[in-house]
């Protein structure tokens, strides 16, 4: 039984970690682009309301919440609008998506054209 818990909370750990440096690579990379482009990217965004939404969809399609992550903030300083945010949540497949690029990357490219469409 003690080697079956220890399994189990390896595992845990061992993922936990992986997915949360995978969010944090993601976060960094849109804090980097924000930062290269002194803040045009949220410009561009704020001002121009029709390509939110493909801009929500976009970011849902990277594994695991980062780009939940992203938005989220925006919407709560009134940045991106709601559907925005909808359209982020609707395209994420969350930390599922790690399984599924990893077991089945044809798969996947018709998952996330389908999330992306939806």
């Amino acid at each position: 039984m003690n080697e079956l818990l220890e399994v189990l909370l390896v595992s845990l750990r061992d993922g936990y970690v992986q997915v949360s440096a995978f969010v944090a690579v993601t976060v960094l990379a849109f804090g980097l682009l924000q930062y290269a482009t002194d803040g045009a990217v949220i410009g561009a965004i704020e001002g121009n309301e029709r390509l939110q939404v493909l801009f929500g969809g976009l970011l849902g399609l990277t594994p695991g919440c980062g780009g939940a992550i992203v938005v989220m903030p925006l919407y709560v300083r009134g940045t991106v609008s709601f559907g925005t945010v909808v359209a982020t949540l609707g395209a994420t497949a969350g930390d599922s998506a790690f399984v599924i690029l990893a077991l089945a990357p044809e798969a996947a490219l018709y998952a996330y054209a389908i999330a992306f469409a939806a």
